[in-house]
C-alpha cells in the first residue's frame, strides 16, 4: 500500500486509543461542538487557495498548500460559534501559516439549517475531502474539535479513511480528551476557569452532553481526576446518559450547597446550554435545582473560550502532524537496536528495550519497571479473551527485573497490546509505540 495509508493507519489507531474512556461526539444535537461555516467571517481562509500566484506562472499549476480539516459536530449558534470554534481555528491558523484552514460539520441537521436559515454553506465531511481532491490539496491533517472519541468521531473516521489513496498524506489528530495528561489539562483548565466562583457553600456543575457510545464513560473518569486532585466541589453530569441530572441533584445535596453554578462542558453554548441547561423551561436544570432551592447561576460560556483548551486541540493537530511514515522490517539491517517505547499509560512503564531485526521480522525485549503483569497479548483485552491461552506472551524474570519479548509489526506505530494485571486478574488495553529515532542511520537499508 502506498506510504500515505501507511501514515493513515498510524494516526487512526493513534487517535482512537483511548487510555481512558472518552466523551461520545452526539448524534444531530445542537452542541456537541459548534463550528463556524466556510462563509462565516471568523474562518480564517476559504476553501479555496487564495495565495496570489506569482507573476508568469498559472494558478493551476502552483504547488497547493497543505490543508488543516478543522472538522466540528456543528451549532446554529452563531455568536457562540464565533467565540469557540471560531477561535480555535484562528489560533490554529497562527500556529500553523503554512496550511490552509478549513471546515467542516459532522451534523448534517445543522448544515442544513444554516443553509435554509441564512444560506450560509458548510460542507460535511465527505463533500470537504471531496473539495480538496477537486482543488489538488496533495497533504491534508484532519483535526476533530469534538470533546471525545465517540459516534461522531467514529464516523469521521471511517469517512475519511475512503481517501487514504487519494492524497499524498492524510493524518488524523485525536479528539480533545483521549489520554491522561489530556485529562489532567482539562481538569486543571476547568478549575482555572472557574475560580471566581470556588467558594464555601458554591457546587461547580458541569453539564455533558452524553451518548449511548461506550465513550459515555468519559464523565466519570472525568469526575474521579477532578476529585483525586481535591476539587471535590465540582461535579459532572449529563443532559443525555449518566450520570444523570438526578445523579448531580444528589450529589450536590450530599455536598451541602447553598449556590450552585452551571456551566457546559461543550466546545460551544449553543443549545444545549441555553435551553437544556439554562433555560427557564419546567425540565432544564436551572429550574431543577431552583426548585430544590438553591440559588443558581448560569454560565454561557462554551469550552472552546477556554485558552487552555484551545492550546489542547493545537498540541493534538501537532501530534498529527508530526506523526511519521512506519518503518518496517525490510527497511532496517539485520542486528540488535536499543530503542524507547512510549506507552499509553504510565502503569506500563517499559524501562529498557531492545529491538532485533532479523530475516524480514522485529520482536522487541521489554524489560518492565515491576512484576504487575503476568502476560501480555498483541491485541485488545477484548481479543485476548477470545483467544487461545497459546496465544499469551508470559514473561522471562530474572531477579528483580521482568521481560516480555514480543512481535513488532512496525516501528513508529501505534499497536495494541493488551496486559494482564496479576492483582486485579483482569487484562488492561494499552497502545505501545515503537520509535526508531535511536536507531543509527547506517542501520536503515537505502532505498527502503
Amino acid at each position: 500500500m502506498k506510504r500515505i495509508s501507511k501514515i493513515l493507519s498510524v494516526v487512526l489507531v493513534m487517535c482512537l486509543l483511548m487510555s481512558m474512556a472518552a466523551c461520545g461526539p452526539q448524534k444531530d444535537n445542537e452542541d456537541a461542538s459548534g463550528n463556524p461555516s466556510v462563509n462565516d467571517p471568523s474562518v480564517p481562509s476559504t476553501n479555496n487557495d487564495t495565495t496570489a500566484p506569482t507573476e508568469g506562472t498559472k494558478p493551476d499549476t502552483m504547488e497547493k498548500k497543505p490543508v488543516m480539516l478543522v472538522v466540528s459536530f456543528g451549532t446554529s449558534y452563531n455568536e457562540s460559534r464565533d467565540l469557540t470554534i471560531g477561535a480555535i481555528e484562528k489560533e490554529l491558523q497562527k500556529a500553523y501559516p503554512e496550511y490552509e484552514i478549513r471546515r467542516a460539520f459532522t451534523s448534517q441537521i445543522i448544515i442544513d439549517i444554516l443553509k435554509e436559515r441564512e444560506n450560509l454553506v458548510i460542507d460535511n465531511v465527505t463533500e470537504a475531502m471531496d473539495r480538496l481532491i477537486a482543488d489538488g490539496i496533495k497533504e491534508v491533517v484532519v483535526q476533530p474539535t469534538h470533546v471525545m472519541p465517540g459516534f461522531e468521531y467514529d464516523d469521521v473516521v471511517k469517512e475519511i479513511t475512503k481517501y487514504a489513496d487519494k492524497f499524498d498524506s492524510l493524518k488524523l489528530g485525536s479528539p480533545m480528551l483521549v489520554t491522561d495528561a489530556d485529562y489532567d489539562a482539562v481538569v486543571a483548565e476547568l478549575v482555572a476557569q472557574t475560580a471566581e466562583y470556588n467558594k464555601e457553600g458554591t457546587v461547580i456543575v458541569w453539564m455533558g452532553h452524553g451518548t449511548e457510545h461506550k465513550a459515555n464513560a468519559t464523565y466519570a473518569a472525568l469526575q474521579k481526576k477532578m476529585t483525586e486532585a481535591g476539587h471535590t466541589n465540582h461535579i459532572i453530569g449529563t443532559v443525555e446518559a449518566t450520570p444523570s441530572l438526578d445523579d448531580v441533584l444528589a450529589a450536590v445535596k450530599k455536598a451541602n450547597a447553598k449556590k450552585v453554578v452551571l456551566l457546559p462542558l461543550m466546545i460551544v453554548a449553543g443549545d444545549h446550554a441555553n435551553n437544556d441547561m439554562a433555560g427557564d423551561e419546567e425540565d432544564s436544570w436551572k429550574t431543577a435545582f431552583e426548585k430544590a432551592g438553591y440559588e443558581v447561576e448560569c454560565v454561557l460560556k462554551g469550552m472552546g473560550q477556554y485558552e487552555g483548551i484551545r492550546n489542547l486541540i493545537i498540541k493534538h493537530a501537532s501530534e498529527a502532524v508530526a506523526v511519521k511514515a512506519p518503518v518496517m522490517a525490510n527497511q532496517l539491517k539485520d542486528g540488535t537496536y536499543e530503542i524507547k517505547v512510549d506507552s499509553s499509560s504510565s502503569m506500563f512503564k517499559i524501562t529498557k528495550c531492545v529491538l532485533t531485526v532479523k530475516d524480514g521480522k522485529m520482536t522487541a525485549e521489554m524489560t518492565m519497571s515491576g512484576k504487575g503483569y503476568g502476560k501480555l497479548y498483541m491485541g485488545t483485552g477484548e481479543e485476548a479473551m477470545k483467544d487461545k491461552e497459546e496465544s499469551y506472551i508470559l514473561p522471562v524474570s530474572d531477579g528483580d527485573v521482568m521481560t516480555f519479548v514480543v512481535p513488532v509489526e512496525a516501528l513508529d506505530k501505534e499497536i495494541d497490546c493488551a496486559a494482564w494485571s496479576v492483582k486485579k486478574e483482569k487484562w488492561y488495553d494499552r497502545t505501545l509505540v515503537f520509535l526508531s529515532d535511536a536507531i543509527p542511520e547506517e542501520a536503515f537499508v537505502a532505498g527502503k
